[in-house]
């Protein structure tokens, strides 16, 4: 939201955001120039428009916008333009967070604000942050690289942390693990034990809070979980079942001598195996995969229209998805490996709709353990939830 000494946001409006807090409420602030109407409810879709988050804008103006839902986002590749946009928000150096003292020299800038002359001009002067005079535009392919230069340094940045943790781990294995499993593959299914079994809460996924109270010393909540993950008598989320089952079969499947060799049916068992694809297929009204039938139908029966249908698919460039896939991780050098990743999910010649990052990023991770760590939106939850900030991917 806008911040200035017009006081552009109502104070009981920033209060009530300020005590969401402990529900995973975030407020930043934008000195002076904040002047765009843009809402995205993450998995339903976003607003577009010209009307403020007012009364008065929403039910007595005429207003223009435009809302699409989460679907037509994925599918016209939009979500990567959001998450630049909100993406160049949150890093610019004059956004902050909401705060109590915010509030309290807003609340004082109020009162002198009633009554007197020169009204902008003294409560100009009572304002604490500096005035802020705009952004320098550029074309977009500028912009594009800025995010891809974004998507470097976050994603760079994680996998340090990944990394890390898999070197620790080796020394935290609990004794149904076998020595030979990979120190990622171990990583990240100690990740997943914790994340559903210390951080969900049912329908609940308080990783927020967890990253409140934890990002000021990540390495202690970290060692304290190790040793729980260490003291496990056997898995608790069939962990078991990734190291010798889903995960080995992903690996073998994405070979680089069998990748382009990979059938439909091959392909719809690496969506079975493969969380973020699962988690995604669910989401899917089944029109949208050519089935028309209103129906319940169970998850695996889903993945079944789905790895077909999205079987089908080409990209600009003729890929499908083990097109996409190999490209990502045989095709030049593997530290540049971000760098494709960045470009299947976000450049529109290479883009397939409706598998992203989270699912591409999770089975790579699965195929070739030794360069890069397996990662979805679950694997960036825990992370935050331990205290490291991370982004959690949308898709």
């Amino acid at each position: 939201m806008r911040f200035d000494h017009t006081v552009p946001v109502k104070i009981p409006l920033l209060k009530k955001l300020l005590s969401l807090t402990s529900k995973n409420i975030f407020c930043y602030q934008i000195p002076d120039i904040l002047h765009s109407k843009l809402i995205w409810w993450q998995g339903y879709g976003a607003y577009v428009g010209s009307a403020n988050l007012t009364d008065k804008a929403w039910l007595d103006n005429i207003e223009a916008g435009l809302f699409i839902n989460d679907l037509e986002l994925i599918e016209s590749g939009l979500v990567a333009e959001l998450n630049g946009f909100f993406d160049r928000l949150k890093r610019l150096d004059r956004s902050f967070p909401l705060s109590k003292e915010i509030i309290d020299e807003l609340e004082r800038i109020n009162k002198v604000r009633s009554g007197i002359f020169n009204i902008d001009e003294i409560s100009k002067k009572m304002r604490t942050v500096r005035e802020f005079y705009g952004l320098h535009y550029s074309s977009r392919s500028h912009s594009q690289e800025r995010r891809k230069e974004a998507f470097r340094i976050e994603w760079t940045e994680a996998l340090t942390i990944l990394r890390s943790i898999a070197k620790d781990i080796i020394n935290f294995r609990p004794a149904w693990v076998k020595e030979d499993i990979p120190s990622a593959w171990q990583t990240d299914q100690f990740l997943h034990a914790y994340y559903y079994n210390n951080v969900k809460e049912g329908n609940r996924h308080p990783y927020e809070e967890f990253y409140q109270a934890n990002k000021r010393d990540p390495g202690a909540a970290l060692k304290e979980t190790l040793a729980w993950w260490k003291s496990l008598k056997k898995p608790p989320t069939h962990e078991d079942q990734t190291f010798y089952e889903s995960a080995p079969y992903i690996q073998k499947m994405l070979s680089k001598d069998h990748i382009l060799d990979l059938t439909q049916g091959e392909f719809q068992k690496i969506c079975v195996y493969t969380h973020a694809t699962k988690d995604h297929v669910a989401k899917i009204p089944l029109r949208r995969m050519g089935v028309d039938s209103q129906a319940s139908m169970s998850l695996d029966e889903r993945i079944k229209i789905y790895s077909k249908w999205l079987w089908e698919i080409h990209n600009q460039v003729k890929m499908n998805v083990a097109g996409i896939l190999n490209y990502v991780l045989y095709t030049g050098n593997s530290n540049l490996i971000w760098q494709r990743l960045f470009e299947v999910t976000n450049d529109e010649k290479y883009f397939i709709p409706h598998y992203g990052l989270n699912s591409i990023a999770e089975v790579i991770g699965w195929a070739q353990p030794e360069i890069i760590p397996p990662r979805n939106g679950r694997t960036s939850k825990a992370l935050r939830a331990l205290g490291y900030n991370v982004r959690v991917y949308s898709s």
